[in-house]
């Protein structure tokens, strides 16, 4: 009871920092494994953004972020911030308000903690999404990455065919499927880097994700992507889809 009392008077701030994280969710009930019904008590009304480091057999999940615009609801797109505090008084990044990109999509600033540029992300417009590229992603030092239909890229069948010759990989990787949280809600992304296409599959494969629901840094995409760029796309592209509050379990 004591120790109860200790911790619900804790400061509540981000405990997780983002340069470590490999798995998150930005969904109502996201997370797993480490969240208590205290702390998720304590988030009610925020929108807050549940990550893990992904070491250990089973993750322990903590507050990576806290979102200060909506992530659920009527799709909005628009500026929004991630803070490591609920009185979005200390900033991790940003994405500013958007521009035209020229061909009917939008454009995205994403800056860091003291507003200097670190990428910008793109909305593609439908009209010009080759290969169902839907989000884009260039970082500073001019890495381009797309988030593509899952279904409409090798990466995604090359991680089904490994799943059905060696159905183990499902049961090791159970941590990393996102129908816990809110039954995949929206459309899967894989995010991919298209400088040469012809290469294996599991280095130009670099992240997925389902709306903000759950999104998963692959080893590669750990070592190339910078983490706030990842955190605002996903939660970017989840704003602009129109999601429903998720269902309750049965």
């Amino acid at each position: 009871m004591f120790g109860k009392k200790r911790h619900e008077h804790r400061p509540l701030v981000a405990t997780l920092d983002w340069r470590d994280i490999r798995m998150f969710s930005a969904a109502p009930g996201g997370g797993d494994v480490g969240i208590t019904d205290v702390l998720r008590r304590r988030c009610a009304g925020l929108t807050p953004v549940w990550a893990t480091t992904a070491k250990g057999l089973v993750p322990r999940w903590g507050l990576a972020a806290f979102v200060d615009a909506p992530v659920v609801g009527a799709k909005v797109d628009g500026a929004f911030g991630l803070f490591s505090d609920p009185e979005y008084q200390r900033p991790i990044c940003r994405l500013l308000e958007p521009d035209s990109d020229g061909d009917g999509g939008l454009r995205y600033t994403a800056t860091d903690e003291r507003g200097e540029t670190i990428g910008t992300i793109t909305k593609v417009a439908p009209a010009r999404r080759p290969f169902k590229h839907t989000w884009r992603i260039t970082t500073r030092d001019g890495l381009s990455v797309q988030g593509r239909n899952a279904w409409a890229t090798k990466q995604r069948h090359v991680r089904e065919a490994r799943g059905y010759l060696n159905p183990l990989n499902y049961v090791v990787g159970g941590a990393d499927d996102s129908s816990w949280a809110t039954g995949n809600r929206g459309r899967e992304l894989c995010w991919v880097d298209p400088a040469d296409d012809s290469r294996r599959a599991n280095t130009t494969y670099l992240m997925s994700s389902t709306s903000a629901d759950f999104a998963r840094l692959t080893d590669q995409g750990a070592g190339l992507l910078d983490r706030r760029l990842a955190l605002l796309a996903v939660i970017g592209e989840a704003r602009s889809l129109d999601l429903k509050p998720p269902r309750p379990p049965v």
